[in-house]
């Protein structure tokens, strides 16, 4: 009869470690679905504004598809030249509706073209966005740019 107890004591430990597993993966796929929702709302809002930098660079921006001749998936690129430098960013496909009005060009495949990395291309975007500020700081009404510690004060 011992044996059956202890049968019966392990079997209970084992279901409320089981019960505890499974409240813990659930718990953890919350997590995971929420990281996932705020992942595709974020790259969702990255492509509108990609879409809005491109329609303030119409003379510059495109979309190139690259057209791998094996047939596999094209891939996209927003392609665009600010400050005097051609920048690019990957589109994903579902992505491509909000760049309907700029032009597209099919190009063989992506090696073919420069595409700078993304540490080069962020501390360009950085100097040029200096560069925009300072002149747009000489047309501020007040002569100069309004800065984030003029701000903290009001």
């Amino acid at each position: 009869m011992r044996y059956v107890l202890a049968r019966d004591e392990d079997r209970q430990r084992l279901e409320t470690d089981l019960r505890n597993c499974a409240e813990a993966t659930a718990r953890w796929q919350r997590h995971a679905d929420s990281y996932a929702h705020e992942l595709r709302r974020t790259t969702r809002e990255r492509a509108q504004l990609l879409a809005w930098l491109a329609a303030l660079h119409p003379a510059s921006a495109v979309v190139t598809v690259f057209d791998d001749p094996d047939g596999s998936v094209d891939s996209y690129c927003l392609r665009l030249v600010a400050g005097g430098r051609v920048l690019s960013w990957p589109i994903a496909p579902d992505d491509l509706p909000l760049f309907d009005h700029v032009p597209c060009v099919v190009t063989a495949a992506p090696y073919e073209t420069h595409v700078e990395e993304p540490a080069e291309r962020s501390a360009h975007l950085r100097q040029h966005t200096r560069l925009l500020a300072r002149e747009g700081a000489e047309h501020h009404p007040n002569g100069a740019a309004a800065s984030w510690t003029g701000c903290a004060e009001s």
